[in-house]
């Protein structure tokens, strides 16, 4: 048996160690004296031998605190640490190096083999916990999809809001059609329809407005809507803009439902209808939601236009106006929506929170308006648009068109002062056309009037006809009751006014020829009409 010993880190310990040559048997000097072996030891360094070929291969190396060997002491103690690595498994194993038993290093964690425990245990926690975690990322983009939506939904809806509200700040403000050169200034008839337009807070009426086909009504009322507000200064300059809080509607020619929605809309400045989120249309679609309206375009145009309107009277302190042009388009073919749109406009005019004012080319739509109850708002007496006077006829003619007096007077003669009239013929002249030639055109286009309201001889309506025409030449103008006691009943006498002979007038309840050129061509057909 052999000793070897080996100080430890502090000088005042010593740790020993004993190797055993042939018994597995391994202990230690405990029972030694340890105060000789520290004095032997505190003189010098013991230095071990190899005590075999097949024995540990240990090295003892005594320390030298010398300045040459200093720069080694780093490298010599990590050999040391790695010799004592080396005795400690001799001493616990109780073999040499060449009969060393290396322990397997223990098994590492990879993944890679699908039959390794730590993968089991990595599938088994996935497959329970995956459900969990994609419940969670669903339920969250489920919840930022829904905000997000609502959100957008709300941006523009309150955009659509925004433009609502500007459009009627500032007004439709429509232009005029033709030049400034060929306008006929009627300061008179302007200053009237500007000032039904500028109502004051306790307005409680909505309007009528009358004229035959050509005097003039649109552009006179598009001026009106443009201008009314507006101010200058003294130098003439505009200092405030016309037209707030007025709005221009302009029934199409083909008023369906579809088209009047398109006009409405357009007059308005409306997106037409409130964005809907997506949410709420999978709700609508999955759920059976019935939030969705089935109402017209028109309907949903006027909502918005009535919820604006409220906001503009609270702010303004006055109600704001509508004008619906060319109202006798819709009584033909929807006469049910003139009257909604009458009954609303006493309600609203009742409430004070909108006036307004319907533009009608025919008598048929005050005499359907006069017969119902909502009529006891309107505005009396109505305001009739008429033709143009002498005086201002031949001033157009003259002046703006530069035609000689003589001519002028003859071209009044037969087209009075109906300004479309007027108009036509003056091109046709400028054209160099005669007299006689423009003549017989509109006398071929009356008589083609005359054909349709069966007045010829051998008609329906002749013998009828010739009475209600010969009163009107005796004195211009005819009751709306006597004319009626010519027919036989109030639906023939409807008819014959609506094919534009006679015109109607609910200013002053009578009938008249529909333009001086009726009256020239009856006069130059008198043979048939009067004798």
């Amino acid at each position: 048996m052999a000793y070897y010993f080996r100080r430890s880190v502090l000088p005042t310990r010593l740790v020993t160690h004993q190797a055993m040559f042939s018994q597995p048997q391994k202990f230690a000097l405990s029972k030694s004296n340890p105060v000789l072996f520290q004095s032997s030891l505190s003189r010098f360094y013991i230095k071990l031998n190899n005590v075999s070929c097949s024995a540990v291969q240990s090295k003892s190396r005594l320390f030298y605190y010398t300045k040459a060997n200093e720069n080694n002491k780093e490298s010599v103690e990590k050999n040391e640490n790695v010799e004592e690595k080396e005795e400690t498994i001799v001493e616990r194993t109780g073999k040499h190096d060449n009969e060393i038993e290396k322990t397997p290093p223990p098994p590492s964690r990879t993944f890679s083999d699908k039959s390794s425990p730590y993968f089991a245990k990595f599938a088994k926690d996935t497959a329970e916990s995956l459900p969990t975690v994609l419940a969670y990322y669903f339920v969250g983009g489920i919840a930022f999809f829904i905000s997000g939506d609502n959100l957008y939904s709300w941006y523009v809806n309150f955009r659509n809001e925004c433009l609502l509200n500007k459009t009627m700040e500032k007004g439709t403000r429509p232009e005029t059609d033709g030049s400034d050169d060929e306008l006929v200034p009627r300061p008179e008839v302007l200053e009237r329809l500007m000032k039904i337009l500028q109502p004051h807070k306790n307005h409680s009426f909505y309007h009528m407005v009358c004229g035959e086909h050509g005097t003039g009504k649109t552009t006179l009322t598009r001026m009106a809507s443009r201008e009314a507000g507006r101010v200058k200064d003294k130098d003439n300059k505009v200092i405030k803009d016309g037209g707030m809080g007025i709005i221009y509607v302009d029934v199409p020619a083909n008023p369906n439902l579809n088209k009047f929605g398109d006009a409405f809309v357009k007059a308005i400045n409306f997106t037409f209808e409130e964005h809907i989120s997506y949410t709420k249309h999978l709700a609508r679609k999955f759920f059976g939601a019935t939030e969705e309206t089935n109402d017209p375009k028109w309907e949903r145009a006027m909502d918005a236009f009535k919820r604006v309107a409220e906001a503009y009277k609270a702010k303004h302190d006055k109600p704001p106006v509508i004008v619906y042009d060319n109202v006798s388009r819709l009584v033909h073919k929807n006469p049910e929506i003139l009257d909604i749109l009458q009954d609303d406009a006493k309600d609203n005019a009742d409430d004070r929170k909108y006036i307004a004012v319907f533009v009608s080319s025919e008598g048929s739509v005050p005499r359907r308006m006069e017969s119902r109850s909502a009529w006891s708002r309107a505005k009396q007496p109505v305001i009739e648009i008429g033709d143009l006077s002498e005086k201002e006829s031949m001033e157009y003619l003259i002046k703006k068109r530069k035609i000689n007096e003589v001519e002028a007077k003859k071209l009044y003669e037969l087209v009075g002062g109906r300004i479309v009239e007027l108009k036509d013929v003056a091109d046709d002249f400028l054209t160099g056309q005669s007299f006689e030639v423009i003549k017989q055109s509109i006398f071929t286009k009356v008589e083609k009037k005359f054909n349709t309201a069966q007045l010829l001889r051998k008609q329906l309506h002749h013998e009828v006809g010739k009475k209600a025409i010969k009163a009107i030449l005796d004195s211009k103008e005819l009751g709306f009751t006597t004319f009626m006691e010519f027919f036989n009943n109030y639906e023939e006498a409807s008819k014959v006014l609506e094919t534009n002979i006679f015109a109607y007038h609910p200013e002053k309840n009578n009938v008249s020829f529909q333009s001086q050129s009726i009256e020239c061509y009856i006069r130059e057909k008198k043979d048939i009409f009067i004798k």
